[in-house]
């Protein structure tokens, strides 16, 4: 057989279409994740979000008292700053995603405020009215079922975040101790008020309010985990 010149050549051409077309054809990569939020996550924290400022409107417009002395509670301090992450987390799904251990410390501290107050404080903050129930029993439980239902971000927390969380209550602590409770003229907490029960019981309740702060966030960190596996993909 003779040498063809012509079949060489389109022998080359072929052979460089399929070089170029490895070359340039898209590779498949894995989709990121979405960062918009599905519509019942949506839903859920604009309720939170509409529950607590609606607390707060009512107290603002009923208490004789006034609203803003309020914010020197750990239940309206706490709620507030819940309002203000989930109306973040609205608005920045992204940036919110990247701070697990801010999420986290926010439902403790619902959570928490909402459990002492139904166990020891009822009677002493004109029990169950409206603003009270939407504070201490609504806002803990939407809080809760967002932290159950929605993301995937609490996979990512480390045995060390619960530990991390104990810095806020400690910060008011010491506030409620050296500032407020002269500022107002009473303790705002009995089981914090020296005068009554001395400094073996304060250091006694002390103790005892760490130990369950971390304990609940401790089993926070557990159940947030095995929602996540449960529910199998992002919400």
């Amino acid at each position: 057989m003779g040498f063809d010149p012509a079949r060489l050549m389109l022998s080359d051409l072929s052979g460089c279409r399929r070089t170029v077309s490895r070359m340039v054809a898209p590779t498949t990569t894995p989709s990121p994740p979405p960062t918009t939020q599905a519509p019942p996550a949506i839903g859920l924290r604009i309720v939170i979000v509409a529950t607590i400022l609606l607390a707060f409107l009512i107290t603002a417009t009923t208490s004789r008292s006034g609203l803003w002395w309020r914010f020197s509670t750990f239940t309206y301090e706490v709620n507030l700053l819940a309002a203000g992450y989930v109306l973040w987390a609205l608005l920045r799904p992204a940036a919110a995603k990247k701070l697990p251990g801010l999420r986290g410390a926010v439902v403790l501290y619902v959570v928490v405020a909402g459990v002492i107050w139904n166990l020891y404080l009822t009677e002493m903050s004109m029990g169950y009215t409206p603003q009270n129930i939407m504070l201490h029993i609504i806002s803990p439980v939407l809080v809760a079922l967002d932290w159950l239902l929605i993301g995937r971000s609490q996979s990512r927390l480390t045995w060390w975040h619960p530990l991390a969380w104990l810095s806020y209550p400690l910060i008011y602590l010491i506030a409620v101790l050296v500032y407020l409770n002269s500022e107002r003229g009473r303790f705002l907490y009995y089981f914090l008020d020296v005068d009554q029960i001395g400094l073996a019981g304060l250091s006694r309740n002390v103790v005892l309010l760490a130990v369950g702060f971390a304990a609940l966030g401790y089993l926070m960190l557990g159940i947030g985990r095995l929602a996540v596996t449960a529910r199998g993909t992002p919400a």
